[in-house]
């Protein structure tokens, strides 16, 4: 009988001989994915490992590569340097092997749980003998793991005698898991699979090129507020500048404005007229076409300022239904 303490060493220690092959997620008919995933970081974003319903994969020692089924990458790494091509697949993030997080169904698949993980009671604990058995064309250790308080069913896995490699794992009860359909253990491997020599960026420039794209699109937000609403300055006499630096436009034509001091919005006039769910004072009223809300954060609007910041965005429209609202107090009714 093969102790737990023997597939345990294998699993974190095992030799590190190349290995390839196909995974693919197992779930029962008609149940969908599950895994959502949800992880937090900080300092530089991190690299993903997010493979599909399945992939393929080529491991040696801290090499790996990891391909969905049509062949195109996911995730490469020589074990000096990582490139994560979740985002571009032409240009993927390039960064130190460290910040890398493995995500979805299979991700147990694609590196070995570290000791210190196997020492929780996550999952990590057998609830039952280990047993040897065939699976995937290998000789396997199969035992079931113990679920947590907050998990109802323990999950059982497949263990390459050889290897020490996972070759998948299953909670029975509900048909969900991840296999190996096909595995190849101790070939020769060409070292170029694990290197990437096309163009990549950095976390440093991927930052940058995501605030260039946002103040891109903040200056195309401003541009449409000039040619679609006014391009006066909006500093009214309290003084509020009402200028926008953040634009959310509608089809209709209405939209949301705001900076960091006020909120300027307008919709469509409708029968009834329009009141935004602001939770600071502000002011509503409507022209023939429009009906608009403006407020401030900082400052307490009187008419005078409205009146004057209506002449600025709709000079000489006539103006009905013109009233300041004033949020709930915490408590009232």
């Amino acid at each position: 009988m093969t102790a737990w303490i023997e597939v345990l060493t294998a699993l974190t220690a095992g030799p590190d001989l190349p290995l390839r092959g196909t995974i693919h997620g197992v779930r029962a008919e008609g149940v969908s994915e599950s895994f959502t995933g949800g992880f937090a970081y900080s300092g530089q974003p991190p690299l993903m490992v997010v493979p599909g319903h399945g992939c393929r994969v080529w491991r040696y020692g801290n090499k790996i590569r990891v391909e969905n089924i049509d062949g195109e990458p996911v995730f490469i790494s020589d074990g000096v340097r990582a490139w994560d091509f979740t985002g571009r697949s032409d240009r993927p993030l390039v960064g130190s092997p460290d910040r890398v997080i493995y995500l979805g169904p299979n991700q147990f698949l694609l590196h070995r749980r570290s000791a210190a993980e196997w020492a929780g009671n996550d999952f990590a604990q057998p609830a039952g003998e280990v047993e040897v058995t065939e699976f995937a064309g290998r000789d396997c250790w199969t035992v079931q793991l113990a679920p947590p308080e907050r998990k109802p069913y323990p999950l059982r896995i497949w263990v390459d005698v050889e290897s020490g490699q996972m070759l998948g794992y299953r909670i029975d009860e509900v048909g969900e898991g991840s296999r190996f359909v096909d595995v190849t253990v101790g070939e020769t491997m060409d070292e170029a699979l694990f290197v990437w020599d096309g163009p990549a960026v950095t976390p440093e420039e991927h930052q940058q090129l995501l605030r260039d794209e946002q103040l891109a699109a903040q200056r195309e937000q401003v541009q449409w507020f000039a040619n679609n609403v006014t391009d006066a300055q909006l500093t009214v006499r309290v003084p509020v500048d009402f200028t926008p630096d953040s634009i959310r436009s509608t089809d209709s034509g209405g939209f949301d404005a705001s900076n960091r001091v006020a909120m300027l919005s307008r919709r469509p006039r409708s029968v009834e007229g329009w009141e935004p769910k602001w939770g600071v004072p502000h002011y509503v009223w409507s022209t023939p076409l429009w009906d608009w809300a403006a407020g401030t954060i900082h400052a307490d609007l009187d008419r005078a300022a409205v009146d004057e910041l209506r002449q600025r965005i709709h000079p000489g429209e006539p103006v009905d239904r013109d009233r300041r609202i004033d949020p709930p107090r915490p408590g009232g009714n």
